[in-house]
């Protein structure tokens, strides 16, 4: 329940200098907070377990904000806000006078954004994402054996997908892990924006990987993919499939022999063939939808739902593309690949909808977090359902 969740609040004890700011993130991220939330003429926030919290005793002036970007980060990163662009950055902080120990540090996902904030019009939005110094261990995250044993072929195009604050990049993360710890010929290379989980350590049996980040290391992602070809990697991983020139790359590579994993921003696995194909004119999506077949192995689709312990817990839907799917997709029009795999994620009653409601009748989500997923229309249908039965 909501109420589980307590965070103590910050006292800044004063001014808001980059070193003090620092401290706090490190308060925060002690606290167990996901993500932290930094607005002008706003209180600091954090989320916690998908919870907002007030994080500090006093409201952030929007004066204060442009000598703390300039300090902590970079006075560029406020000429981009100015000119409407936005952008992402990633900080890392370390050293003993923040109470991080000697060789350990913190990292995290940074965006900045120009906006309205309640009666401060042109105000500063900073969101940072915490980012684990541990990587996650896959086989810890409750994963379905079944889809287990399906992420590592020797090629082909694996897409983790959902909506943002999902647990995809963790997902991945624990992908990349589990293949630098068990697999050691399987050299991994990654393009992220901006680069969030540090790979590699003493642990990594293989060549360690090398993560390069937008803008800094290369141009764009279907330029990374590009040069990916010429440094013979088992594993690529790209950030985000989000324009035609990378989802064009990805299934290039996918189909040329390497094993490629990307994110996408959507909502069920349906609707992320349906995202992949419309990417094209519609003169090419019939060559399209063909090559996308040729190398799709694995289509999966996460979400975290608050649980009544006040804690969350990940649920999935996901398609494997076996010799036997493809051949039943083969044989119908692409147009009606999404309608033939939604109706046999909800034959097999393994779609988000069936898996939520599972764990609404086990007591672990309340009724809410439920329908925030599903729709009051979902709801009312399946009680009907049951009583009927």
């Amino acid at each position: 329940m909501s109420d589980l969740i307590e965070f103590p609040p910050y006292d800044f004890r004063g001014e808001l200098t980059g070193e003090e700011f620092k401290r706090f993130l490190k308060y925060c991220a002690d606290q167990g907070a996901s993500d932290i939330l930094i607005q002008g003429g706003d209180y600091p926030w954090v989320e916690i377990q998908g919870r907002q919290r007030k994080a500090a005793l006093t409201t952030i002036k929007q004066g204060q904000l442009s000598s703390l970007i300039a300090s902590v980060w970079k006075s560029e990163v406020e000429t981009q806000m100015r000119a409407g662009e936005g952008a992402d950055r990633a900080l890392e902080i370390s050293g003993e006078s923040y109470g991080i120990a000697r060789g350990e540090y913190l990292r995290f996902r940074c965006n900045f954004i120009q906006a309205r904030v309640a009666r401060i019009d042109e105000a500063y939005s900073i969101t940072l994402r915490v980012i684990p110094s541990d990587l996650p261990d896959i086989q810890k995250m409750g994963l379905e054996q079944d889809l287990f044993e399906e992420l590592y072929p020797g090629k082909g195009m694996i897409l983790i997908c959902g909506p943002t604050g999902s647990g995809k990049t963790t997902l991945l993360a624990g992908v990349y892990a589990y293949a630098g710890s068990v697999l050691p010929d399987r050299k991994v290379i990654t393009y992220e924006d901006p680069i969030e989980y540090v790979l590699g350590g003493k642990h990594w049996l293989g060549p360690q990987p090398a993560q390069s980040q937008l803008v800094r290391d290369v141009k764009s992602f279907s330029e990374g993919i590009r040069l990916a070809m010429r440094r013979k990697p088992s594993i690529i991983g790209i950030g985000e499939a989000r324009d035609l020139p990378t989802v064009d790359a990805v299934i290039d590579v996918a189909l040329s022999g390497h094993l490629c994993f990307a994110t996408l921003h959507t909502e069920s696995c349906a609707e992320t063939i349906n995202r992949m194909i419309q990417q094209y004119p519609p003169a090419q999506q019939a060559a399209v939808a063909s090559r996308l077949l040729g190398c799709l192995r694995v289509v999966v689709v996460q979400r975290l739902l608050k649980t009544t312990d006040g804690k969350r817990v990940a649920i999935r839907e996901y398609v494997v593309f076996d010799r036997d799917l493809r051949n039943q997709l083969e044989e119908m029009s692409y147009e009606k690949w999404a309608p033939f795999i939604r109706r046999k994620l909800e034959g097999e009653k393994q779609t988000m909808e069936d898996k939520a409601w599972a764990l609404l009748k086990q007591g672990r989500i309340a009724k809410p977090e439920f329908v925030e997923l599903a729709g009051a229309k979902a709801f009312h249908r399946r009680i009907n359902e049951e009583s009927v039965l």
